[in-house]
């Protein structure tokens, strides 16, 4: 029998450290916490502008539309919101390039609190003047 067809029994230990934990490099985690970033950032913006911006809005039958009911207001929101996702999303590319590096914790943190502003970003585009629903 050959035992150069045989799986080694070190291969499964390909990338592994004395300790255990797994043996990516910091840069390798940091270019990864700034993809998904990135991509988080540029769906979020997608969405936003896509999808939440030209939704019809949902206002009383009313002339002069009362406050709030204009793609005007939407548009407002949307440019508040898209600014606030590019803040999120500068801060989590700097704590993931400098202190995320060691501390792996705060890259996670920034990363949670980059997606939990893009779905509520999104969530307060969409609701700004209201949205109709179809059934």
């Amino acid at each position: 029998m050959c035992e150069c067809l045989l799986p080694s029994p070190l291969s499964s230990l390909r990338g592994m450290t004395v300790d255990g934990t797994s043996a990516v490099t910091p840069d390798t985690r940091a270019r990864r916490a700034v993809t998904l970033a990135t991509v988080v950032s540029i769906a979020t913006c997608a969405a936003i502008w896509w999808l939440a911006v030209p939704m019809e809005a949902v206002c009383p039958a009313v002339y002069p539309a009362p406050g709030g009911c204009t793609a005007a207001d939407r548009q407002s929101a949307g440019v508040t919101w898209t600014i606030v996702v590019a803040v999120s999303y500068a801060l989590t590319v700097v704590i993931a390039l400098t202190l995320g590096r060691r501390r792996r914790w705060l890259t996670r943190a920034a990363m949670s609190a980059l997606v939990v502003v893009a779905v509520v970003g999104f969530g307060a585009v969409q609701g700004s003047t209201g949205f109709v629903v179809s059934y």
